[in-house]
Order: structure tokens, then sequence, then C-alpha cells
């Protein structure tokens, strides 16, 4: 009966073991944890109480209708909204006042919906900035990469141009190059289209999607509903400052399960959920 006791417990030791490994295992893969994440700017709370996870190499886009707090759950994801409450982990450290804000955004670049490029510099001078003046990396390396990474969004031929001399769609190609360069970990985008005309928005998804195939962990607002039931892994729907609603693209756009994510839908898409 001891030596049976014995074996039992051993065997249980190991089960625990292998669930502590297999714990570690899923933790490795979440490369940003929110818990409980609050925001409000005075006595209005416009973000209530989220929690989720980002896997490292998934593509998270956030929908649900405007004023529901997207873009600024986004920007407290890189500390340009300070929050008010809960928590932020990113790679398994706590995002707090000791946090260093500039690795921070090295590490978790942006591309905003406003392009926000220096007018004066060139298109491949926008994109060697960063890598010059924050990284130290020397002229000549960074122009040969910021050149690669116009060829890659498909505006080598335009290095030399200014922004006013761009599209709204090149601009925002350009800015994407721009948060490439600085070789981030996850990239967040701020309806990335929705100032843009409706002819240049497929130009600027394309390159997202190219984004997205390579690898890169994104964390996408957008109102391109085709962009997120096709290009994302995992789909979460807002409102008035809560996660409603959150799951796989099927699950989101065929079976959603919550009145409000199917109204949403149904309005926006014209079709029978």
């Amino acid at each position: 009966m001891q030596f049976f006791l014995t074996k039992l417990y051993i065997y249980a030791k190991i089960l625990v073991k292998q669930k502590d490994v297999r714990t570690m295992a899923d933790k490795k893969d979440i490369i940003y944890e929110i818990k409980h994440l609050k925001k409000s700017f005075g006595k209005v709370e416009v973000l209530k109480d989220i929690s989720m996870s980002i896997e490292n190499g998934e593509v998270c886009t956030i929908i649900g209708p405007s004023g529901s707090g997207k873009s600024t759950f986004l920007r407290c994801l890189n500390l340009l909204e300070k929050p008010t409450g809960g928590e932020l982990w990113f790679e398994g450290k706590k995002v707090n006042e000791k946090t260093d804000v500039k690795m921070l955004r090295r590490d978790v670049g942006m591309v905003f919906q406003s392009f926000n490029l220096f007018p004066m510099f060139t298109a491949v001078e926008n994109v060697m900035y960063a890598p010059v003046h924050i990284k130290k990396l020397p002229k000549a390396q960074a122009k040969e990469e910021a050149m690669e990474l116009l060829d890659r969004v498909g505006l080598a031929e335009r290095a030399d141009y200014y922004p006013g001399q761009l599209s709204g769609g090149q601009q925002q190609r350009v800015a994407i190059a721009r948060a490439l360069a600085m070789k981030p970990k996850m990239l967040l985008f701020d309806e990335p289209t929705s100032a843009l005309d409706p002819e240049l928005v497929g130009d600027v998804l394309t390159v997202m999607k190219e984004v997205a195939l390579a690898g890169m962990t994104m964390v996408v607002v957008t109102h391109e509903m085709q962009f997120a039931r096709s290009v994302s892994s995992h789909v979460v729907f807002m409102d008035k400052g809560y996660i409603v609603e959150e799951g796989n693209p099927e699950d989101i756009f065929t079976h959603p399960k919550e009145e409000r994510t199917q109204t949403f839908l149904k309005r926006l898409l014209h079709a029978d959920i």
C-alpha cells in the first residue's frame, strides 16, 4: 500500500510539473496581456474594464461603433494615453511608471490614421529618421534598410518624393515602412484607412496583409470588415468601453453570440447573421 501511495505521489508531481510547463509555454505565446484596463478623461469613463491577451504573431482586429473606446485602448498599449486603472503586461513585464517609454514604443510601434510624416523630409528620409536618431544607426545602413522597406511597400521609385507630392495612400504606406524601420515586436494600427479616398484603401490593406503574412504581431482598429474577416486571427468587438465579444473571425462574423454584436454586424454588412 505504501509503495502504491508513493508511486501515486510521484505520478501526481509529474502531472503538476507537466501542467506548469504547459502553462509556461502558453504564457510564452502571449506578448501582451491586458487586465481590467480602465481609462477616464475627467469624469468620462472611456474604458471601463478591458481584459484580453494578444498572442505573438497574431493579427487582432478591434471593431465596434465610433466612440466605443477602440482608439483609446490602442493608445494605452504604448502609453500614448496613461491608463487610470488595471494592469498592462508586455512580454511578461508589468508596464508602469518605471517602464522605459521610449523602449516600449520602439517595441510596440504605431501607424496613425493621419500619417504624421515630416513634410520637410522625403519619403526615404522619413523612414530612416528614427533608426538614425533613436537607434543611432549609421546613415548609410539606415538608408539602405529604408530603401528596402519602401520597395516592400511598393514605393521605391518615390523615395525622393516629399509627402506633399504623394497621395494619401502612398503617404500611409510610407508611414507603415517608417514603423517597420524600427523593427518592432508588434504594430498598432489606428484606423489606417479611414482618412483615405476609397480607391486608395486597397493598396494600404494589401501592404498590411503582407506585413501580417510576414509574421508581425498586429493590433488593428478598423472599420474594414473584409480585412478583419479575411486577415485577422482574433476579432474583438467593443462597445461603450467594454469588450462585448471576442473570438476567431468565423465565430464573430458568422455566429456572433451577443445581440449587440449581431445588430452591429447586420447594419454594417447588410446581411443575415
